[in-house]
């Protein structure tokens, strides 16, 4: 018997936008599940995409390629594509590889669950320039 996925997908339509909020890891075995709901939202004809990561404890390679590929096919398409609220794993993971930037944008940032961890990484360890 296979083991589901340890990632939770909710999207959820706002006003002006469709936001995929993820629980759980994002690695290896759970990209699948992201990149469904990613195709869902494409052809759902979505023009702007909020993903929430605050509530994600893992987030390996695999699950870092899946956002920058997420980003970059979304600029293609025409749409938009926002990362909000990293947690401390998942912003940590953005610091060390140079990826702040590229998927949280310019500007204030918001944190998850424990902002002033995050902050104090971030203030710590500033991403090298893209």
């Amino acid at each position: 018997m296979q083991t589901p996925p340890l990632l939770h997908v909710e999207l959820r339509q706002e006003e002006t936008r469709t936001v995929i909020v993820l629980a759980g890891a994002m690695d290896r075995d759970c990209v699948p599940v992201f990149t469904a709901a990613m195709a869902e939202v494409a052809r759902a004809g979505a023009a702007a995409v909020h993903v929430d990561l605050s509530a994600v404890a893992f987030c390996d390679c695999s699950g870092l390629t899946a956002l920058l590929t997420a980003a970059q096919d979304s600029r293609a398409e025409g749409r938009t594509l926002r990362v909000h609220a990293p947690s401390p794993a998942v912003l940590r993971l953005f610091t060390l590889t140079g990826t702040v930037g590229i998927l949280l944008g310019p500007g204030p940032r918001t944190f998850g669950p424990d902002e002033t961890a995050a902050k104090r990484f971030e203030d710590r360890f500033p991403a090298p320039p893209v």
